[in-house]
């Protein structure tokens, strides 16, 4: 398929960003509303690491799509709030396992119904189908991306 520029407002990848952006910064106020010091990116990490208690640093960046300095320092500043805490692996002492901690674990519970009401809001109005055609057509669009050298 032939794909012509469009112009920035008409453009699919924009309106992925827009998306994206406006999600993130609804969540943002969302989280500060009601009382929570922290940004989507480390809410993310913290619902994440629920599903993946002792995964290594390295590894959840690359499940989260941040680099290695990213997730460093958002890993920095839950470490620092007393919401994770990093172990080092029994096996290989150069990596570190990343386990939430009492607070974390309490943080990120707390979390799961603010997270479901945010994504019924953004996807009110789209039926079960309308999101599985949208991630089947995002997976393919991320499966070209990926196949690129």
């Amino acid at each position: 398929m032939k794909v012509k520029v469009f112009p920035l407002d008409e453009s699919p990848g924009f309106w992925v960003y827009r998306t994206h952006t406006q999600g993130s910064n609804r969540l943002r106020k969302t989280l500060q509303t009601s009382g929570y010091d922290l940004t989507p990116e480390q809410c993310g990490v913290l619902v994440r690491l629920r599903e993946l208690q002792g995964i290594n640093q390295s590894q959840l960046g690359k499940r989260l799509f941040k680099d290695r300095h990213s997730i460093n320092r958002i890993l920095n500043l839950l470490e620092k709030r007393g919401y994770i805490e990093r172990r080092a692996d029994e096996t290989d002492k150069r990596i570190y396992r990343i386990f939430l901690t009492g607070s974390g674990g309490s943080v990120s519970e707390e979390l799961v119904p603010l997270l479901s009401d945010h994504l019924e809001r953004m996807f009110a109005g789209l039926t079960e189908e309308d999101l599985l055609v949208m991630r089947r057509t995002l997976e393919h669009i991320i499966g070209n991306i990926e196949a690129e050298p």
